[in-house]
């Protein structure tokens, strides 16, 4: 692919993803795929290869038909999802505590504290982009590429259950102060607390208490931990 047809390619995505983001196209909406070629004066294949980008990161969905329209999660997509997250966090979270050093945990409580102040100036966006950075900077702490790669793959699923399943947070500023205390059980090596806040941190923004007990990841056979 040449690079004009990647730039034109990246320009119909980032216009795609901010119209999800800021729901201008919220889930369930087709996405008008001749009308965006033409608002930018390109042919539809690169609208098309933007349209396939968002299908792999889990926020459109392509019919048979090649209709393209914005992902609906049902909640057994989003327990799915969090199932995932809970066993990558905690991975990252060992890693961390067992590579990571001062320097590594103030980033993640400077992260946290820009979570914090979103919240409290009720701005959404900075408060759920901060909260996924927080999740992606301790699988980077964790100095595993593998784990890296995979948040970052579930980077947008995250933003997007942030955005359109706000039932799933009982407690908004519950949830945004248990960053500092996972920072906290980092700094002083503690893992059984980390790993206890982390599962609740995870397991009640994704519906998953009935699902996932508490005590599932510190309590495994030693021959299972990590």
């Amino acid at each position: 692919m040449s690079k004009n047809r990647n730039s034109l390619s990246q320009l119909a995505y980032d216009h795609i993803l901010d119209l999800i983001m800021t729901k201008q196209l919220c889930p369930g909406d087709r996405i008008a795929e001749v009308r965006i070629a033409e608002e930018f004066g390109i042919s539809r294949t690169p609208v098309r290869t933007a349209l396939r980008h968002l299908a792999n990161q889990g926020l459109v969905d392509i019919a048979a038909n090649r209709f393209a329209t914005v992902s609906t999660y049902t909640p057994d997509t989003v327990r799915d999802i969090g199932m995932l997250r809970i066993s990558l966090d905690s991975i990252a979270f060992k890693l961390a505590m067992l590579y990571g050093n001062h320097a590594d945990f103030l980033r993640l409580y400077e992260i946290a504290d820009k979570c914090r102040a979103g919240m409290e100036a009720n701005d959404q966006f900075n408060r759920r982009t901060e909260d996924c950075n927080f999740h992606l900077e301790l699988a980077k702490i964790s100095h595993n590429k593998l784990l890296v790669k995979y948040h970052t793959e579930l980077y947008l699923r995250m933003q997007f259950i942030l955005l359109y399943h706000t039932d799933a947070v009982v407690n908004t500023k519950r949830h945004v102060e248990q960053h500092f205390e996972i920072v906290s059980a980092l700094m002083n090596h503690d893992e059984a607390l980390g790993l206890e806040i982390l599962t609740d941190h995870l397991s009640s923004f994704y519906l998953l208490d009935q699902y996932f007990p508490r005590n599932f990841l510190y309590n495994l056979p030693s021959d299972l931990k990590l």
